[in-house]
């Protein structure tokens, strides 16, 4: 499990990296739409340190074997996602 303070500091490094929040909800909505493992990160080519050390990030933490775990890494990822989108305007 993911101790309190590394969480915080992933939460924190998503909301302040468009790169990285991009990656990690690109991913978790990967794991939404049935996709598991190797599967999350095998479409995205990511050049740019901060998105490879994300992807490697979420998707090991959504291949966690334990299923409370993986539930609580979604469920935050989610979250945020959600909020992000209704921060945006719909013109």
């Amino acid at each position: 499990m993911q101790p309190d303070s590394e969480r915080e500091e992933s939460t924190r490094s998503s909301r302040s990296n468009p790169t990285r929040s991009f990656v990690r909800a690109f991913v978790a909505a990967s794991y939404l739409l049935g996709k598991r493992r190797h599967a999350l990160s095998s479409h995205v080519a990511a050049t740019d340190p901060v998105a490879r050390e994300a992807l490697r990030e979420i998707t090991e933490q959504q291949s966690h074997p334990a299923r409370e775990r993986r539930a609580r890494v979604l469920a935050g990822e989610v979250g945020r996602l959600i909020r992000s989108l209704g921060a945006q305007r719909i013109k």
